[in-house]
């Protein structure tokens, strides 16, 4: 089956609801298909677990003791440019969804399947595309609430395709973004279920969103400018 990969196949996906463990997750993984979707008409619905206050880079600006608050500010400002309203926080602390008790992770989660009634969820796969333990207890939770809700929605987990994979290898060296993976699930292109290609809107309205994130994103979209089309332009999902 062709992957879906204009703005008319995003249609296909209803109502989405994208479960994510930091602040950017989101933004990189499916900020084009929130955007399309939203301009579509669409609803999305975006859960994120942590306020990612553990992943400090640059103390002078912006400090640790501060640094959950600057990203729900940030986080705030990139939804508002994709267009998405619909956001919740679980509020759990960054680096450690692995210790809270599964059934609370779950049960947060399937108050949201309930509350959205989505046909479509994204999330990391059980690999968490970068071996991050949040990003792969938070893929099991999305699928063990949507057992627990019995919900029929279509669960897709984030990869990269090869073309990707390959424009961010130097990156990689310099940011150890695959930090606790040998290397991230890839695809072929003509082999996902989700293979978005952006145009050249919502590809800058990607970027734009991206860019509101600057404590995350900053350096490495730097160093990324390059590539950046390439790493970025494209969202690949598989069907799980």
């Amino acid at each position: 089956m062709k992957p879906l990969n204009t703005v008319d196949d995003i249609k296909s996906l209803g109502t989405i609801l994208g479960v994510w463990a930091h602040p950017d997750d989101e933004t990189f993984s499916m900020g084009g298909i929130m955007a399309a979707a939203v301009g579509n008409g669409q609803k999305v619905s975006c859960v994120t677990a942590t306020r990612g206050e553990a992943g400090v880079q640059d103390e002078s600006r912006w400090p640790a003791a501060r640094l959950g608050e600057i990203r729900t500010a940030e986080l705030r400002a990139s939804m508002e440019i994709l267009g998405v309203t619909d956001h919740c926080w679980l509020d759990y602390p960054d680096g450690k969804c692995n210790v809270v008790p599964t059934e609370d992770g779950v049960g947060r989660i399937a108050d949201c399947i309930n509350r959205c009634q989505p046909d479509t969820i994204l999330t990391f796969g059980p690999d968490g595309m970068t071996g991050h333990p949040d990003h792969q207890t938070v893929s099991d939770w999305a699928k063990r609430a949507m057992e627990y809700t019995g919900s029929q929605a279509n669960l897709y987990y984030a990869v990269q395709t090869h073309a990707q994979y390959d424009a961010m290898i130097e990156a990689d060296k310099q940011f150890n973004i695959f930090f606790n993976i040998d290397k991230p699930p890839t695809c072929e292109s003509g082999q996902c279920s989700v293979c978005f290609e952006l145009d050249d809107n919502l590809y800058l309205c990607k970027i734009a969103a991206l860019k509101a994130m600057p404590s995350q994103t900053e350096s490495i979209m730097q160093f990324f400018e390059d590539s950046l089309r390439t790493s970025l332009g494209t969202e690949a999902f598989v069907k799980a």
